[in-house]
């Protein structure tokens, strides 16, 4: 991994996911880029239009003071810049977070957006509302990495990934497997039905067989977890098994469509304690 990109509001959300994007980028030697946007209101007159140009110019110097202290603080404290271990700079724009975001990944080589959420509600939907989250995830087709307020501390052990059985998965754990490798990791795979039967146990089988035949160097594991709702079966293995990392496909319909339903989300409890790595399925 080259390349982190770290969106900030300067809150106390966005400061712990800063926490996890300093401790990958230490573990990666990767870059660490934190990002703040401004952006101008619309206005309707030329009055209104100077105050909203005045306010934002001031906007942009706080911010600017704002982010310089906190790369020299990341400097000080974990030795970015010196040490040679990561590299870490800001970047200040007067745009929106979707534009610039998309703009980053797709063009300067920005691998990962680590990204807080609020964590502020009882659904995991909710988790990726508030700070903008919501929209990256909907309209920036790369990895993201969204901690919640009040996660652990940083140390990724396990790698928990929400398999479906399907060759969509085949090509997402491409991914997941190199990330876990970055931190010595393993990775279990779960699958969650309502309930077990010999087709589904063949179709874990099988896929079983192709992924531990693709990753042969990897720490892998596979478990059938039986539970009418995804979300709570999700959420059982992860806690019990001591999860580091929840890895969800976000697929074009399916599973992860399924997932984010409100029927579903209102009774997702994940907040504040399960970061998840979001990607997205390959058109």
């Amino acid at each position: 991994m080259k390349k982190i990109l770290c969106p900030t509001d300067f809150s106390r959300t966005a400061s712990k996911a800063l926490d996890y994007a300093i401790y990958i980028a230490r573990k990666t030697g990767a870059h660490l880029s934190l990002l703040h946007v401004v952006h101008l209101p619309i206005v309707d007159t030329s009055e209104t239009a100077l105050v909203a140009s005045e306010l934002l110019g001031e906007q942009i110097r706080e911010a600017g003071e704002r982010l310089k202290a906190m790369v020299m603080q990341i400097e000080e404290k974990y030795g970015a810049n010196r040490s040679g271990e990561f590299t870490c700079d800001y970047i200040l724009k007067e745009a929106l977070l979707t534009d610039i975001a998309e703009h980053l990944t797709k063009n300067e080589g920005y691998e990962l957006i680590v990204m807080g959420t609020t964590g502020g509600g009882n659904a995991l939907e909710e988790l990726l509302i508030g700070s903008n989250t919501e929209a990256v995830v909907e309209e920036v087709k790369s990895p993201l990495l969204a901690v919640p307020s009040h996660a652990a501390a940083p140390n990724f052990t396990k790698i928990v990934y929400a398999t479906d059985y399907t060759p969509e998965d085949i090509t997402a754990l491409h991914y997941v497997v190199k990330f876990a490798n970055l931190f010595g990791a393993c990775v279990d795979l779960v699958h969650v039905a309502k309930e077990s039967t010999d087709e589904l146990t063949e179709r874990g089988n099988q896929f079983w067989n192709q992924v531990s035949g693709i990753f042969p160097e990897t720490t892998l594991c596979i478990r059938e977890v039986v539970n009418r709702h995804p979300d709570e079966g999700l959420k059982t293995y992860f806690e019990q098994e001591n999860g580091s990392v929840l890895a969800i496909l976000r697929r074009n319909k399916g599973f992860f469509a399924e997932l984010f339903t409100q029927r579903l989300a209102d009774r997702m409890t994940y907040q504040a304690e399960m970061p998840l790595l979001i990607l997205h399925e390959m058109k």
